[in-house]
């Protein structure tokens, strides 16, 4: 936690320290020493609304963080062309996350005094400097510390220590009112009660009346209980993710042992080896001996890398987290609120990326000497991993395919050659060239937007640091002959003028403009139909039912553009449409509960509609290529429920056969 409780610009425990609006601290002198004079041209540039918005936007609470409660802050965080508003003199470059603050008159001496971290340091024995003449107790001699309590009565501040030596809650004094000292308001000097949820700042009842009437506001202690709640939660997971790197870096140190180990093994190995041939294989073994040697050496140098890496994640990480545990103990709701998200979402970065960048532990180097050759041909001896490794086998009974995705899985080559790797490879389904999908360690993987009703092939290879493998085996993957998909709930608009059930499998319009919904994966190979149950129909509604491609027009009919295939069909006739052009009508229409079908047969290029299982015209579009979003346009009156994955209907495939 040291770390959390030094400057970063001194390097020694915080003395005075003032909050950035950027959440971070400084020493009060460091941040002088930081802040630079603007130029008037630029302190001109600033207007009067522009300090209005940075007053909105404002973040304050003295007890928890230091900033005061007024809603008036003296700076503002970031990096626009000129300063915000025209009382900017100052500006500084906070030095941890390279923001920059513009300051008023009073530059970094009007910055807010950080009492969380003050309060922290001074329990830990940190060295602070003096608090304020207004906050210091009156009855300290010498060093005066901060006061804790104000008597109503003697209007005197008082320390702890002064407060139980010369003030006693017994006796004559007993009736007196001791207020304990926090956060006050600036602009009235009540004590915050409540917390505006719109601006994120404690305020009085005053500022409720006067500013925040019309804002949600909850009690003080509430908010800080939330706030605390959230941090808690927070460093629950980071407390999680830091012991998950205690043991990574207990991991990575055991794994030392074996390294030597094992390369004291492969010495012996060698010197064994050596033994048994002539004095012309001397020189080779001493070369061998420094190849062991080497690869002990840099196997070691990596593991104390990965440690000293691991290790400072995992100080950075606990420094954190003691010092947001400290800050959960603070008393002072309106102090702890000023902090309480800038920590919980320090300690939610940290615990996402505490582990997420950490290299695997070093692994013993797997060598070996095979003596038989080395006899025959001394200049062709060598460690067994400069050979490349064999085939793979495929796990054939661990295979499968499921939908659009197959998993597939093989075992490991045969020894002595080590492997490092695998690389999966497919082809595009039909039959064309092998691509690769995957280069890991792990010998299963599981891939992902494949096509419906394609036959795959795919083959694995091994590899270490001296080359590649043989492939394995070829092996075929069919993927499912139907497609099961729903509609795309991205497609619901933000203005509820279309409405998708949870399942994605029902669809509501609320407007009389027509609304498109897209499927949520598209067709690109096989014969698919599915159907569309009318749960609702109204005689003026426009329904068309069809397909599309993915940057179809999402409010108009589908076909009225050159991406979108169709047929509008109302209650007595239906008509093909495509690129806003209407043809092929045909009699009979749909009334509640009817269903209309959608053949797309992407082997022959056409497309087809039924109503209720049976063919409504002649087939609609030819010549189609490529992927396909099944779609469907709605507008008020009419809802609809996808049945996907279905059979085509016997009359229908026959009916299709004899007009070709």
């Amino acid at each position: 936690m040291e770390e959390e409780l030094r400057c970063f610009v001194c390097k020694e425990f915080y003395k005075e320290p003032v909050l950035l609006p950027c959440g971070h601290a400084l020493c009060r002198v460091c941040a002088v020493g930081l802040q630079s004079h603007l130029p008037e041209a630029d302190n001109a540039s600033g207007t009067a609304n522009d300090y209005q918005e940075a007053d909105k936007a404002s973040v304050s609470s003295e007890t928890d963080s230091g900033v005061v409660c007024g809603s008036r802050p003296n700076s503002f965080a970031g990096t626009p062309a000129a300063a915000v508003y025209s009382s900017a003199a100052f500006s500084l470059l906070c030095p941890q996350c390279n923001k920059q603050v513009f300051l008023d008159d009073n530059g970094a001496e009007g910055l807010p005094p950080f009492r969380v971290m003050r309060t922290i340091v001074e329990r830990f024995g940190g060295v602070v400097g003096a608090p304020p003449a207004e906050e210091a107790c009156q009855m300290c001699e010498g060093e005066r510390r901060a006061a804790v309590v104000r008597c109503e009565q003697c209007s005197v501040r008082y320390c702890a220590g002064c407060r139980d030596a010369w003030h006693p809650t017994r006796g004559p004094l007993a009736q007196h009112e001791l207020r304990a000292l926090g956060t006050t308001c600036s602009d009235h000097g009540s004590p915050p009660v409540l917390y505006c949820n719109t601006c994120l700042v404690p305020i009085c009842q005053r500022c409720l009346g006067e500013r925040h009437s019309a804002h949600e506001t909850q009690q003080l202690s509430s908010a800080a209980r939330a706030h605390k709640t959230e941090l808690s939660q927070s460093l629950q997971q980071l407390s999680e993710q830091a012991k998950a790197m205690t043991e990574y870096i207990q991991l990575v140190k055991g794994s030392g042992d074996k390294i030597n180990e094992s390369c004291e093994e492969l010495e012996r190995q060698i010197d064994q080896a050596c033994a048994e041939v002539t004095r012309a294989i001397d020189r080779r073994r001493d070369e061998l001996v420094r190849a062991a040697r080497n690869t002990r050496s840099q196997a070691i140098a990596n593991m104390r890398s990965l440690t000293s890496h691991a290790a400072q994640k995992l100080r950075e990480a606990t420094a954190l987290l003691h010092f947001s545990i400290e800050a959960l103990k603070e008393s002072d709701h309106a102090a702890f609120l000023q902090v309480g998200n800038i920590l919980s979402a320090r300690a939610q970065e940290t615990a996402a990326g505490l582990c997420s960048s950490l290299d695997p532990p070093p692994s013993p180097p797997a060598l070996t000497l095979d003596i038989e050759p080395v006899i025959r041909t001394v200049r062709t001896m060598n460690f067994v991993e400069c050979i490349p490794p064999g085939a793979p086998e495929m796990a054939v009974e661990a295979c499968a395919a499921r939908g659009c995705s197959c998993t597939l899985a093989w075992r490991a080559p045969a020894a002595p050659a080590a492997v490092r790797g695998y690389v999966l490879e497919l082809d595009d389904g039909l039959g064309g060239p092998f691509r690769e999908v995957y280069c890991g360690r792990e010998t299963v993987c599981t891939v992902d937007g494949l096509h419906y009703a394609s036959l795959y092939s795919a083959r694995v290879k091994a590899f270490n640091g001296a080359g590649e493998g043989p492939y394995s085996e070829v092996i075929g993957l069919q993927t499912s002959p139907v497609a099961w998909f729903a509609w795309d709930l991205r497609c619901a608009g933000a203005e509820d003028a279309l409405c998708l059930s949870a399942d994605g499998l029902s669809a509501r319009a609320a407007g009389w403009q027509p609304r498109v919904v897209l499927a949520d994966q598209p067709l690109a190979r096989g014969v698919h139909y599915w159907r569309l149950r009318l749960d609702a129909h109204d005689g003026d509604a426009d329904p068309a039912f069809g397909i599309a491609r993915a940057d179809v027009a999402k409010d108009k009919m589908l076909g009225s553009d050159a991406l979108g295939w169709a047929m509008y069909i109302d209650s007595a006739r239906s008509w093909f449409v495509h690129g806003g052009a209407h043809g092929g009508r045909a009699e009979g229409g749909v009334t509640r509960g009817s269903t209309v079908g959608v053949l797309l047969d992407l082997a022959r290029g056409t497309l087809r509609f039924a109503v209720d299982d049976r063919p409504q015209g002649d087939i609609a579009f030819t010549g189609l290529r490529g992927a396909f979003y099944p779609a469907v346009s709605l507008n008020r009156g009419v809802a609809v429920t996808l049945e996907p994955g279905l059979q085509p209907p016997p009359e229908l495939l026959m009916e299709t056969l004899a007009i070709e």
